[in-house]
């Protein structure tokens, strides 16, 4: 029998780190500001993930192919597909009360669009970065069964420069306007490929060595790397890799700002990891990274919702808009302006898919327990 892969709590730091980010990024800053002047979280908090994604990969995949897609298949596209459904009826139900947010439920935005653009129906459009995750993932697999055809050992070097120069090339398509339709799908894919080429790189060649310069030299030289990047360009530059535009820079800026961001933070995850990496509320938010990215936009309706509800009663919430409520998910409704109410936003795009989540597994426990095999179970053993 293999042995239990043993649990890194550094990745669970980054994961729910990572995924507070997204939220952050999506909800106007969420009033919270974690180095964002060197780190700006537009273009570089996904890249973390593609990082991890990398470092987790292992050569033994490539023993059965079949098996290692069939169970990304099932852990990142059919969930996406399920979701996309619910949130075509979602949608669907909406227009009756007035909503004009989303692309209208067809064949076209159900089956299509998540791949082409993720963005069909806007409350689950945090979902459109796991195509290209999917993607790299078969990507990596495959060239390495046919590397391995011709060549005995893997060397993760011919790779990591493989997947950068593809990166580069990606990021160069894209700034010649070669970022939509079905363009999009191989540009968004070419765009995380160096960062999941640089965690295979990582664990396999760097990690040992970079753990042991000391902290002043690591953290100084790379805030040195990101200062000349700001003198260059006047400003941190900043990418949106969901449509892989702003690439009015040079096409390695895009890749070293983010080598450079999970270098940063993945030595400050090793650092507190004795700190915060079994925490729970960490974990919690770790472990279901998939269903806040997914539902998180919902959890900011959800604000909203009690916002309206309550604005005829309370009179600081009197200027609350019903036509950019009902008509504009990227509006977020600040009461008497107050800008700090945005982290309600983001502590609500985590709690309410945590909800869901915990709602659909009592459901599924509840169906399980009354099924005819369950029974039937039971009463052998009895």
């Amino acid at each position: 029998m293999s042995k239990p892969r043993t649990i890194d709590y550094r990745f669970k730091i980054l994961y729910a780190f990572g995924i507070v980010l997204v939220l952050c990024a999506h909800a106007d800053g969420g009033a919270l500001s974690v180095l964002k002047e060197w780190f700006p979280y537009d273009g570089t908090y996904l890249t973390l993930f593609a990082f991890s994604s990398g470092y987790f990969y292992r050569n033994d995949e490539e023993n059965n192919i079949r098996s290692y897609i069939l169970r990304k298949i099932k852990k990142l596209i059919l969930p996406l597909y399920l979701y996309n459904l619910a949130y075509a009826l979602i949608v669907q139900l909406s227009r009756l009360k007035g909503f004009t947010i989303g692309e209208d439920p067809s064949f076209y935005s159900i089956f299509i669009l998540p791949i082409t653009n993720g963005h069909q129906f806007l409350y689950n459009m945090g979902g459109w970065f796991l195509i290209p995750l999917f993607m790299i993932e078969v990507f990596n697999v495959l060239l390495r069964k046919v590397y391995g055809i011709f060549f005995r050992k893997s060397n993760e070097w011919i790779f990591f420069t493989c997947y950068l120069f593809l990166g580069i090339v990606g990021n160069v398509l894209a700034g010649k306007g070669y970022n939509t339709g079905w363009w999009l799908v191989l540009v968004r894919m070419l765009f995380f490929l160096p960062f999941f080429g640089f965690g295979n790189l990582y664990r396999a060649k760097l990690e040992s060595s970079l753990n042991k310069i000391p902290a002043g030299w690591y953290y100084g030289i790379i805030f040195l790397l990101k200062l000349c990047i700001n003198l260059k360009y006047g400003d941190m530059p900043t990418f949106v890799p969901a449509w892989c535009t702003d690439f009015r820079f040079s096409p390695v800026t895009s890749i070293l700002s983010g080598y450079l961001v999970t270098l940063f933070w993945m030595r400050i995850f090793t650092a507190i990891e004795p700190l915060l990496g079994k925490n729970k509320l960490v974990n919690l938010i770790a472990d279901n990274s998939y269903c806040i990215m997914i539902n998180h936009f919902m959890g900011f309706m959800l604000v909203k919702t009690i916002c309206a509800l309550l604005s005829n009663l309370l009179p600081v919430l009197r200027d609350f808009d019903w036509v950019a409520y009902k008509t504009d998910i990227w509006w977020f409704y600040l009461p008497n302006g107050a800008r700090a109410f945005l982290t309600v936003y983001v502590a609500a795009g985590i709690a309410f898919p945590l909800l869901i989540k915990q709602a659909g597994l009592f459901f599924y426990n509840r169906i399980q327990r009354r099924s005819p095999s369950s029974q039937n179970d039971e009463n052998s053993q009895s």
